[in-house]
C-alpha cells in the first residue's frame, strides 16, 4: 500500500487552488474552442468535461487530459494523486450524464465508472496519453476512478417520438422526464425541445405519473437482467379475437370521433404511402378506454408468452388511407416487448395482410379481419405491411406490454 504523498490539508489548499485554474481555463477553453488553453504543459491535449453539481445542480465544466479508448472518452478522476476525489467524480456518479468538448466539437454522453479489472485493462492506453498518471497512482492509497462514455445521441426515432407528443400536446415536462430517464443530457433535451434551459430541472424532479414511474423502473431492471431480449414463445405470434363487447365500444368510440382526426407522426418514419395526402391519421384515446384494452388482454397475453406482463402504452386509433405502406421493423425494445394489433374495420378492396417473421426466419402473411387480434413478440420479430393498401381505410389499435420484474 502506497503512502499518501499529501497530508489532507495541504491537499484541501491545493484542491481550492486548483479548482479557480481550471474553472479559467475551462472558460478560455471553451469561448475559444480548444485554440487557447487547448494543451498541458504545452504538449498533452485537453478536453473539457460538463457535469451537473449533485448538490447545486448548477453545471461545471473541467478540463481534463484528453484520453480516449475507441474513440470513447475516458475521464480520469487523479487529482494529481491527493488523497480524495475530485468534485467531479461524485457529480458523475449522482448523474452520469455528461458532455464532452474536444476542441469545437461537444458531444454528450453517459459515463460508467469501470470495475477494477476494467480499469487494470485499460490503464496502459490511460497512460500512454499522459504517463504521469501512473506516478499519481503511486503517491496515494485512494484508487483512482476512470469512467468510459458512451455516446448518447438523439436518434431520428426519438425525434420523431419527441415530436409526435409535442404535436399531441404531452406535457412537456412529462417529456423531459422521460428522455431524462433514458439517459439524455438536459442541454440535448432543451435543444431538441425548443426550450430554454432554465425551464428544465437539471434533475428530472417535475411531477411524473405514477404509472411513468413504473415503466421507467422496469426498463432499468431489466436492462440490467439481461443483455438481448429473450424469446418467450414457439413461433413469436398467435392470432385470436377480441372480447365483442369491447370491439363494439372502440368502433364506437371511432365513428363518434371521425371528424377529429389528426395527421400522424410516427416515430421512425416506418409509414409512408404511395397515395396522396398522409399515410395515416390517429384519433386519441380516452385513458379510460385505453386501460379497459389493456386489461382485457392481458390475461390472454400472460397466458400465451408464459411471463408476468407489466401493460405499458396504448395508442390511439390509427387510420391507415389508400396507399399506405408500413416499413418492416422492429419495435421499442423498452417498453414494446409484447404486442397486440387490433384490428377494428376496415374497408379494403383486397386483403392487406401483416408480414411478420417467426423465431425461425420463416416469413408468414397474418390476415386480420375486424375484431380478431395478433399477439406478437414486437421487439423480437421484423414485421410490416410493405405492399400499398388497396381501400379507403385500415383501422387498428396497438397495445403493448414489457415483462415484469418482481422487486423494480
Amino acid at each position: 500500500m502506497a503512502n499518501e504523498a499529501f497530508t489532507l490539508d495541504r491537499a484541501k489548499k491545493i484542491k481550492k487552488v486548483l479548482g479557480k485554474i481550471s474553472s479559467l481555463n475551462a472558460l478560455i477553453y471553451r469561448l475559444s474552442k480548444g485554440r487557447i488553453w487547448g494543451n498541458w504543459a504545452g504538449k498533452h491535449a485537453i478536453m473539457i468535461l460538463t457535469t451537473v453539481g449533485r448538490k447545486t445542480e448548477k453545471t461545471r465544466h473541467i478540463p481534463l487530459i484528453k484520453v480516449t479508448h475507441n474513440d470513447k472518452p475516458l475521464l480520469v478522476a487523479s487529482m494529481g494523486g491527493m488523497p480524495m476525489h475530485p468534485t467531479w467524480y461524485y457529480n458523475v456518479l449522482s448523474n452520469p450524464r455528461v458532455a464532452v468538448q474536444i476542441g469545437s466539437e461537444k458531444k454528450y454522453y453517459l459515463a460508467k465508472k469501470l470495475s477494477d479489472d476494467e480499469k487494470k485493462e485499460l490503464w496502459p492506453t490511460v497512460i500512454s496519453f499522459y504517463p504521469d498518471y501512473d506516478a499519481y497512482q503511486k503517491r496515494t492509497q485512494r484508487n483512482i476512478g476512470v469512467f468510459i462514455c458512451e455516446e448518447k445521441k438523439m436518434t431520428q426515432e426519438w425525434k420523431d417520438w419527441l415530436s409526435h407528443n409535442i404535436e399531441r400536446g404531452c406535457d412537456k415536462n412529462e417529456l423531459y422526464s422521460i428522455l431524462f430517464n433514458d439517459g439524455f443530457h438536459p442541454e440535448l433535451i432543451a435543444s431538441e425541445m425548443g426550450v430554454p434551459m432554465k425551464s428544465l430541472s437539471l434533475t428530472a424532479t417535475v411531477k411524473v405519473s405514477d404509472k411513468e414511474q413504473t415503466i421507467q423502473k422496469m426498463v432499468t431492471a431489466f436492462k440490467n437482467a439481461h443483455k438481448t431480449i429473450p424469446i418467450y414463445t414457439k413461433d413469436g405470434f398467435y392470432k385470436d379475437k377480441l372480447d365483442h363487447n369491447l370491439h363494439k365500444k372502440v368502433l364506437d368510440f371511432h365513428n363518434a370521433n371521425s371528424g377529429s382526426l389528426q395527421v400522424e407522426n410516427v416515430a421512425g418514419g416506418y409509414i409512408k404511402t404511395e397515395g396522396k395526402g398522409s399515410a395515416s391519421h390517429t384519433i386519441e384515446l380516452p385513458n379510460d378506454l385505453r386501460d379497459e384494452i389493456h386489461q382485457s388482454l392481458l390475461n390472454k397475453a400472460e397466458k400465451w408468452s408464459g411471463i408476468k406482463l407489466l401493460p405499458t402504452y396504448v395508442y390511439g386509433v390509427r387510420i391507415y388511407n389508400r396507399g399506405a405502406i408500413l416499413s418492416v421493423h422492429r419495435d421499442r425494445e423498452e417498453t414494446h416487448i409484447i404486442g397486440v394489433i387490433i384490428n377494428i374495420d376496415q374497408d379494403v378492396e383486397t386483403d392487406w395482410p401483416l408480414e411478420i417473421e417467426d423465431h425461425s426466419k420463416k416469413k408468414h402473411q397474418v390476415i386480420l379481419e375486424p375484431g380478431e387480434i395478433i399477439f406478437y413478440e414486437s421487439a423480437n420479430l421484423d414485421h410490416g405491411r410493405p405492399n400499398p393498401l388497396e381501400g379507403n381505410k385500415f383501422i387498428n389499435v396497438f397495445c403493448h406490454y414489457m415483462p415484469y420484474i418482481e422487486g423494480a
